[in-house]
């Protein structure tokens, strides 16, 4: 009788310590309530649009590069609760899981990529509405990007 109370007592004593698995990626930001727009070209992003250009997202070859001025990194993404890059809060790109749904937290209204290099990202950002089910594409670096028909929640990076 005795082993079988003790033999209870330690099962039921790990089951309390037991820890529970995180519900998802916690994303932590680098710089928050800022305006980001600062002189950089203000246009809609469109939901479920996808496009290419010079300083864009979803191009170019990862790894390290001789030359400072074609880094990719530092990138911080500013996803704004204001039209036009204002009231921002930004995530280093340079941490951030890849093909993972991430969310800040909060509704955002425009999107931008801070890229000092402005050589674009060898992966794509794709900013959308809850649920991570649809996307537009975050198509260049160092634009700010208003949510033209829908409201931001979450985010993901594509390579």
């Amino acid at each position: 009788m005795l082993f079988t109370f003790t033999t209870l007592a330690i099962a039921l004593a790990g089951a309390v310590q037991a820890t529970p698995v995180a519900a998802g990626t916690t994303l932590t930001p680098t710089v928050d309530a800022v305006s980001a727009a600062n002189g950089i070209p203000v246009v809609d992003l469109i939901l479920g649009s996808v496009s290419a250009h010079a300083n864009s997202t979803g191009v170019g070859k990862g790894g390290p590069h001789a030359d400072s001025s074609l880094a990719v990194y530092p990138a911080t993404i500013f996803l704004c609760k204001e039209s036009g890059c204002s009231s921002c809060t930004g995530y280093d790109l340079s941490i951030q899981p890849h093909q993972t749904c991430l969310v800040p937290g909060f509704n955002f209204m425009s999107v931008t990529i801070n890229q000092p290099s402005n050589q674009g990202l060898p992966f794509g950002v794709y900013t959308g509405p809850i649920g991570c089910s649809t996307f537009a594409q975050v198509p260049q670096v160092n634009t700010c990007y208003n949510a033209n028909n829908y409201i931001g929640w979450d985010f993901k990076l594509t390579p």
